[in-house]
């Protein structure tokens, strides 16, 4: 995944020295699982798979980017001191349009990893992707935040600003006024005759009270405070900072102009309901009606739940004849859980699946060979990287740096990902301004080696089953630490299991593989802070430095912002809140009667009615 001409390529090696290196892999495999992982694992989300060629992480589900067209809007006051508004140009300005005659099957299937857990954007599935997935269908946002498919276009919406990347959808317009005080007013002009599933017209009301409940949901909350809505100005809780101007008009004070608010409204999660329905299923012990939302919608998205089956093995949806904008390519799709990701591959090659989530390698290079099926390659921040423990005598910064530079990166690149990936060498990828990877130290075991033989401690390298690509990092990396001589144990855990120990930040993982928890703005304070910050998302091993805090401050200062971002990614080459390897984007891999063109967010969130028909 090369957008750039920075940064370290990785060419393919040879077909010779690939099935070589892939041997070596399984070989490794085989040693270090044993008769014991003949079985796979059972999974609670339904997440398994076999050792060959099985599911990679597709989309992350915590963490966003661009837009094409957002342009001013004369309907701005007088004294603004800064305007940012969009026009009415999104992509539903075909209301009602029918989807343009092609082969696309009239019913359609997507075979995913697990389950859907549960509907609700604020649920117990606000971080599973299957169930991403169908809320993303479901419902609409104020705004869209799109990552292009063009690489081209990638580099020039990251090259602007963070608010550029938003483009209408239930807001056909805004306007921003920056106030003497510094606190910014946002003005939404909504479109008129949005009409939910149960026939109600769209208001500010219902956006108000959306962006209320929003506020108090885990991950709604989190977007809220990238945003720079958590903030005493505002109010996190009670949205006090939210006013009703009219039916169509709604108005939101922030203490400052953060340009990621745009782009958090239309990150998925803080999505618009029909709250009148909403509120007519609350009770007084749920009054958001959280336990209804989990197994039914009440949004303004393009398509409804026609079922849910028996725990949310199969989902179908079915376009809404009313949805205000075009009608989506896909008119009625069952979202299918099928754990094992060869079943996975075969369903999208017989042509009984338009869209495989999360295949492996070797997987995605049989689609891109096979006729009628194709891989839509995006340049989102997806990567591998790995996370340590701060637990003595992994504080010791010579000890971090042993690690670092035990760590195979080549190999990962060359096996792994079969040279399909570039070296992440710092902590920002190249296509994001400020990237400088004077820093890294590359593998050097005779280094390692120096300090970690001696080290008289034992480490546990953990990862979770249903990821080959995780498995075989693990593996790599394993092997690498015994030429550096320190042993590595390796744990395979469920998935379920694995996620909860990870997002728990508790300390019970000590060293573990993560291909899915990427930064979903191309922004170099959005990175520092995810995986360094405070209140870091991806700060798992609870790092605090109040040195990298000072950088995180003075980025806010265009005068002092590119020596910040140099200064944040030295402090990350020296103390490695993270380890990263691999920067790979993502791909898609389904029928070739449709076209990818955008996902949501940078780190590549799925959207289904972003499939449009082929050509």
């Amino acid at each position: 995944m090369d957008v750039s001409n920075k940064g370290t390529r990785r060419n393919r090696p040879g077909r010779w020295s690939t099935l070589l290196a892939l041997f070596m892999v399984f070989a490794l495999i085989a040693a270090a699982c044993g008769d014991d992982d003949d079985e796979p694992a059972a999974q609670p989300s339904g997440d398994s798979s076999s050792s060959d060629d099985s599911s990679s992480s597709d989309d992350s589900s915590s963490d966003d980017s661009s837009s094409d067209d957002s342009s001013s809007d004369d309907s701005s006051s007088d004294d603004s001191s800064s305007d940012d508004s969009s026009s009415d140009d999104s992509s539903g300005s075909d209301d009602g349009a029918e989807p343009p005659a092609s082969a696309i099957p009239a019913e359609v299937t997507i075979a995913h990893s697990g389950p859907v857990l549960a509907v609700n954007p604020g649920g117990p599935g606000q971080n599973n992707l299957p169930s991403v997935e169908i809320f993303f269908a479901t419902y609409d946002s104020l705004v869209n935040w799109a990552i292009p498919s063009d690489p081209d276009e990638l580099l020039s919406a990251v090259g602007g600003t963070n608010a550029e990347q938003a483009e209408p959808e239930l807001a056909e317009s805004w306007d921003l006024d920056v106030l003497d005080d510094g606190s910014a007013v946002y003005t939404f002009h909504l479109r008129a005759g949005v009409m939910s599933d149960f026939g109600r017209e769209m208001t500010a009301e219902d956006v108000k009270w959306s962006i209320e409940k929003g506020l108090t949901d885990g991950t709604g909350g989190f977007w809220m405070f990238v945003g720079g809505m958590c903030v005493a100005a505002f109010g996190c809780l009670d949205g006090s900072g939210i006013e009703v101007i009219d039916d169509l008009t709604v108005q939101f004070t922030l203490a400052s102009n953060e340009d990621k608010f745009l782009p958090t409204l239309g990150s998925g999660w803080l999505v618009i309901y029909d709250s009148v329905e909403v509120l007519s299923h609350a009770t007084e012990e749920d009054p958001s009606a959280n336990e209804w939302l989990n197994q039914n919608t009440a949004g303004f998205g393009p398509y409804r739940i026609a079922d849910f089956g028996p725990g949310g093995e199969s989902v179908t949806l079915e376009a809404r004849e009313n949805y205000w904008g075009q009608q989506p390519a896909l008119q009625t799709v069952t979202q299918r859980s099928v754990p094992d990701a060869n079943t996975r591959l075969q369903l999208l090659l017989s042509g009984d699946a338009v869209y495989a989530a999360e295949l492996g390698i070797l997987a995605l290079d049989e689609v891109r060979a096979t006729d009628a099926v194709t891989v839509t390659e995006i340049p989102t921040t997806t990567g591998a990287f790995l996370a340590l423990t701060f637990e003595p005598p992994f504080d010791d910064l010579a000890v971090r740096a042993a690690i670092a530079q035990a760590i195979p990166y080549d190999d990962i690149i060359d096996v792994v990902f079969r040279g399909g990936a570039t070296a992440w060498d710092s902590l920002l990828i190249p296509p994001v301004p400020g990237y400088d990877n004077s820093g890294f130290l590359g593998t050097d075991l005779d280094a390692a080696r120096a300090v970690l033989s001696e080290l008289d401690a034992s480490l546990t390298l953990s990862y979770a089953a249903g990821l080959p690509v995780d498995e075989e990092i693990a593996i790599l990396v394993q092997s690498s630490f015994r030429e550096a001589g320190f042993d590595i144990q390796l744990d395979k855990q469920p998935r379920a299991d694995f996620d909860g120990r990870k997002y728990a930040k508790l300390g019970e993982l000590q060293f573990f593989v993560d291909t899915i928890d990427v930064p979903a703005f191309f922004d170099a304070q959005y990175y520092t802070n995810l995986y360094g910050g405070p209140f870091g998302f991806s700060n798992f091993m609870n790092y605090g430095s109040d040195e990298l805090n000072a950088a995180l401050g003075a980025m806010l200062d265009p005068a002092t912002k590119d020596q910040a971002v140099a200064d944040a990614q030295a402090i990350f080459a020296r103390d490695f809140p993270i380890y990263p390897i691999a920067w790979t984007g993502l791909d898609y891999a389904h029928a070739d009667y449709v076209e990818l063109n955008q996902v949501v967010t940078g780190n590549g969130l799925l959207r289904i009615q972003d499939f449009v028909a082929a050509g």
